[in-house]
């Protein structure tokens, strides 16, 4: 399977790095204070609603017979 340039990864692989992309911008948007919260979500955004996340996301949930969060 290619995901994302990478060879050979797997869903919950691309999963677990998008969290831990997501850990770090949070933990950088807590270090520069609260005032670019708006910066902040938009760059959570790119991180966990890429295409192939969300792919990922749905695949996982089906596999496991877990429902998706709906859109709100």
């Amino acid at each position: 399977m290619k995901i994302a340039g990478l060879v050979g990864i797997t869903d919950e692989e691309l999963i677990v790095r998008a969290m831990r992309d997501a850990q770090s911008l949070l933990a950088e948007h807590i270090e520069r204070g609260p005032y670019d919260a708006e910066q902040a979500i938009t760059e959570l955004l790119e991180v966990i609603d890429r295409p192939d996340i969300v792919a990922a996301t749905s695949r996982l949930c089906s596999e496991f017979g877990l429902r998706p969060s709906r859109s709100r």
